[in-house]
């Protein structure tokens, strides 16, 4: 019976460390809600020797690209398209590296709503002129909301630990003496790898997201 008496109070010490008259805690919480927001980068990339040829070329593909992603239902407002990048294009030689003229790459980074076309929009922008796909992350359109959700919970959940703890150390938890929080919202990535991934992925589903969260609340422990 020692020995389970004084295993328990070393578990409580890893728990809550009590200073004085004060007791800290760490509270925690998990909100888990399907996405509804799912974002990713097209680019399109064109070599060349004359830069004007290759702005042509990069822009026509663009509007072929805009023009397919807004026929899938996908609003203007959720398209970018204005970041373009343009730097010498070297390829290796018997006599090292040589410089063959320009390469002229477009970003287009699209935010998608409506999952159920998820697929469909995958495969018919890799069957354009995509050069890569890549940026892959789904999320929420309100994230803070979420988060702020999850903090109030992880709030009450470290309450609980407290009252509980110092209940079972013969006293009761005070007002709150101070508040950390120990966490951030980080949205979570999807891990793909090529072209026949996104095509074998289908039915492709969201499933759920996890915002996990943690705080540190010091509590005025009463004897």
């Amino acid at each position: 019976m020692k020995g389970w008496i004084a295993s328990l109070f070393l578990i409580l010490s890893f728990a809550v460390q009590a200073e004085g008259n004060h007791i800290s805690v760490i509270g925690q919480a998990s909100v888990s809600r399907q996405p509804d927001l799912f974002q990713f980068s097209v680019y399109i990339e064109e070599k060349g020797e004359v830069v004007s040829k290759l702005n042509t070329a990069v822009s026509d593909a663009t509007s072929k690209m805009v023009e397919f992603l807004t026929e899938q239902g996908i609003a203007t407002k959720d398209i970018q398209s204005m970041q373009v990048q343009l730097h010498p294009w070297y390829e290796h030689s018997e006599a090292g590296m040589k410089q063959r003229g320009f390469s002229l790459s477009r970003q287009i980074q699209v935010s998608l709503r409506d999952f159920t076309v998820y697929d469909r929009i995958l495969d018919g922008v890799m069957r354009l002129c995509a050069s890569r796909i890549d940026g892959f992350r789904h999320g929420f359109e309100n994230e803070q909301q979420l988060y702020l959700s999850a903090l109030e919970f992880a709030v009450k959940d470290a309450e609980m630990r407290a009252a509980k703890l110092a209940y079972t150390l013969g006293a009761k938890i005070g007002k709150v003496m101070s508040v950390n929080e120990l966490s951030r919202y980080q949205p979570m990535p999807i891990q793909m790898e090529g072209a026949k991934m996104l095509r074998d992925a289908s039915p492709s589903l969201p499933g759920q997201v996890s915002v996990d969260v943690q705080v540190e609340v010091k509590f005025e422990l009463l004897q």
